[in-house]
């Protein structure tokens, strides 16, 4: 059987090369549909790791609830957050706005417009931070008798000179910024910077005592803190109950019983949800390439009975080469497999070719997306391993589907009638 099966293909080689221009003709619908397929699977890969990326940059990793109690004062911050912990935190970090709004400066360079979020170091074990200068936050920096900061990189190019930056309300202070975080598509606002929670910020992100009883309040400070609330983000155990409810009912119930440890007599004050939507997002994504790659099986089914047609016509035509091959003690085993094998080639040769061609339709594709959206470098635009899989695997399938019907069809031929022709 080895040897009829070598046998076999050698012929079905020898077939394609003899028929250049046949070859050439059913390569064509079958480079369209495992182009397309190939493409499909590139489109959902890349989708779905930009989706997952996006998310946990600007939302957190799974599953990340954002916490937050508005209308009243947390008392007791400390008890708060143990029963975050309690309620099934894994990583908890502060995430809200200054109490006022914050100015940055450096030398000339005064920047009224960024967006500030206080946060603590455990932040970057919920949310994907890509530094592009420095480091992120370690405990070790909440002692810092100054401010410390991290800037995205639109942000640091405005500021110009880093050691020099200062914010403030109505008085400055120094501030130390120790990394620069990566500017990309993953990006969410264009001014933006993460100041840590420290004894030196404690008054620029709650406010003082003094502040919260003036009676004179600018009407700008007035509209800022209107909407004010102590938030948090929380990472949980993606197998947690709570992880399912993007409500956060189960996660609030569990922080409801213990409020008034922390100073809250409302539960109604307490409020929470799941923040990260990549689950979601690739869900869609998928639904979405199911349906295209429907619409590129349905475009190489065309390319199969195109193969298959020119498999018949081959057949036909080649009865007397192949009687011979019988007559000189071919196995009927032997033209099976070179029929067969014969259109499993050139399927091949089809997905070798629009692999290839996706492959530069992906190349051009990316640099035409880096012009206008920059892409975080983990996250390429390219063919994955699946992709060349699909592609290869759909084109040998379809080959040996359409090379069935004509090795039967000429294994059932007379030998005598194919060597009188």
């Amino acid at each position: 059987m080895l040897r009829s099966l070598t046998a076999g293909i050698v012929l079905a080689f020898a077939g394609s090369r003899a028929n250049v221009a046949r070859t050439i003709l059913s390569c064509a619908g079958i480079v369209v549909g495992v182009g397309a397929l190939v493409l499909v699977v590139s489109a959902s890969d890349f989708g779905q790791r930009f989706a997952t990326a996006y998310s946990e940059a600007n939302a957190g990793r799974p599953a990340t609830l954002e916490v937050s109690v508005f209308d009243e004062t947390i008392t007791d911050r400390a008890a708060f957050e143990e029963d975050l912990v309690r309620a099934g935190g894994q990583d908890i970090s502060l995430y809200q706005m200054p109490a006022a709004p914050l100015t940055i400066r450096s030398g000339d360079s005064m920047i009224s417009e960024a967006g500030f979020n206080a946060v603590d170091p455990t932040l970057g074990d919920i949310r994907r931070m890509n530094m592009l200068e420095g480091r992120w936050f370690t405990d070790a920096d909440t002692g810092s008798l100054a401010p410390v900061m991290i800037v995205n990189e639109e942000l640091g190019a405005a500021l110009g000179d880093l050691a020099q930056v200062q914010i403030g309300t109505d008085r400055w202070m120094d501030v130390r910024v120790i990394g620069v975080l990566e500017g990309s598509a993953l990006d969410s606002g264009w001014y933006s910077a993460y100041l840590l929670r420290s004894p030196a910020t404690e008054e620029l992100i709650f406010g003082s005592e003094a502040s919260d009883s003036e009676e004179e309040e600018s009407e700008a400070e007035a509209m800022y803190t209107m909407g004010s609330a102590t938030t948090y983000q929380v990472r949980i155990d993606p197998e947690d109950p709570a992880a399912s409810d993007p409500w956060g009912e189960i996660f609030t119930e569990r922080l409801e019983s213990a409020s008034w440890r922390w100073g809250v007599e409302s539960q109604e004050s307490i409020s929470s949800y799941r923040s990260d939507y990549a689950e979601m997002t690739n869900e869609a994504i998928t639904y979405l390439s199911w349906a295209l790659m429907g619409i590129a099986v349905i475009t190489l089914t065309t390319g199969l009975l195109g193969v298959l047609n020119v498999g018949l016509v081959t057949v036909r035509e080649r009865r007397r080469e192949l009687a011979t091959y019988r007559a000189l003690g071919a196995s009927r085993f032997t033209l099976f497999v070179a029929v067969v094998m014969e259109s499993v080639v050139v399927s091949l040769v089809a997905g070798l070719i629009a692999i290839a061609g996706c492959w530069a339709v992906l190349a051009i594709g990316a640099t035409v997306l880096e012009a206008f959206v920059p892409l975080p470098d983990d996250i390429p635009l390219n063919i994955p391993p699946a992709g060349v899989l699909v592609g290869l695997g759909s084109a040998a399938l379809v080959g040996l589907l359409a090379g069935i019907i004509p090795a039967m069809r000429a294994l059932g031929a007379s030998v005598v009638a194919g060597l009188r022709e």
